[in-house]
Order: C-alpha cells, then structure tokens, then sequence
C-alpha cells in the first residue's frame, strides 16, 4: 500500500526502523504529520514532552536498543520539514493506495492530531478564533480536514448524486489542502 520509492535514503530507512518498532509505533506517515504539528503549533512544544515516544520503551520502561539511530533520523525528518515550510516547499510524506489509487492523507492527519494534543487549548483557540484571513483559512483548513476524517463524515443515504460529487471533490483535494494549511500555520506561528 505504501510506494515511498521516491524517498530519500534516510526516509527509507526511518520507515525500516518504524515498522521494527512494533505494532504500537507510528507509520511514516503518522509521524510526519506529528512532526509537522510539532513545527506548526501554535505555542512552542519542547522535544522534551515528547521524545522519546512511549512506544520506544519496553515493559520496565527503558529504551529498547536502537533507538539512537532512530532518534536521529526523527529530529534530521523534523529540521526539514521545518526547511520545507520555510523555503514554501513543504511536501507531507503520505501513503497512497495503489488499489484505489487514492492518497490516504487521514493517517498524516491522524499523526498531526496526536500532536494537537499536545497543546489542545490552543488548537482549540485557533479554530474558534478567525481574528484574521490567514487564521480564518487556516482554520478552515484545519477543521475541514478533521471533519472530513471522521467515518461517517459522508453524505447520509438521501444525498443526491450532487452532494456525493461535492463530498467526493473535498476528499481528493485534502493532500493538498493539507499540505497548504501548514504552510499557512508555518506563516502565522513561526515567521511572525
């Protein structure tokens, strides 16, 4: 399901590593879009809080063995998301479903939202408040995407061919949406 061939030979490997961590470790998606949370906050999220992941312990608590490289190659994927969004080029690494053909862009979301929680009172102040254009459409943005990901986000069976063609338009443009409302984020919390 996965095709990350175009992926740098430390991604690559990072993915490697994920997928030896065990069944509780994020996908290379998942942590993507948690680290690109991380970066976007809209207050400051030291490393502290959340590294190392839980997932990374054993049952005494104590880190398993490797995890040096792969904190490496975690903090070298968050200084270029945090590059990406500086230079406007940010690229999420999302999943693509090569049966359906379809980008699964609700895993990376599911990564960032684990962050979110990290500072749930001021992502919740962002999406209620819109003080601004750019917070209003990175608002949207945001909210659009988590309402989107809920499983019975679709139309109810009494939709019309038209409301399913609108629903169905909404999904394909979430990637890039997605990768947008970062970069808006990015704009209105780290550059000011």
């Amino acid at each position: 399901m996965t095709d990350f061939s175009d992926l740098s030979d430390s991604l690559l490997r990072l993915e490697t590593l994920l997928g030896e961590a065990g069944e509780d470790a994020m996908l290379l998606t998942e942590l993507d879009g948690f680290l690109c949370a991380i970066v976007v906050s809209p207050e400051p999220i030291a490393r502290e809080e959340w590294w190392p992941f839980d997932w990374l312990a054993d049952e005494r608590g104590q880190l398993k063995p490797g995890h040096e490289e792969l904190e490496t190659l975690v903090m070298a994927r968050l200084a270029q998301i945090e590059q990406e969004l500086a230079a406007d080029e940010f690229a999420p690494l999302y999943e693509v479903d090569d049966e359906e053909e379809e980008v699964v862009w609700e895993a990376w979301l599911a990564g960032f939202q684990q962050a979110m929680l990290l500072r749930f009172e001021a992502w919740d102040e962002l999406l209620r408040d819109t003080e601004s254009q750019e917070r209003g459409d990175a608002a949207m943005g945001l909210a659009s995407a988590l309402m989107l990901a809920q499983p019975d986000s679709g139309p109810d069976e009494t939709a019309g061919e038209e409301e399913w063609a609108d629903h169905d338009e909404m999904v394909e443009a979430m990637p890039g949406l997605l990768a947008h409302t970062a970069s808006l984020l990015y704009e209105l919390h780290r550059k000011s």
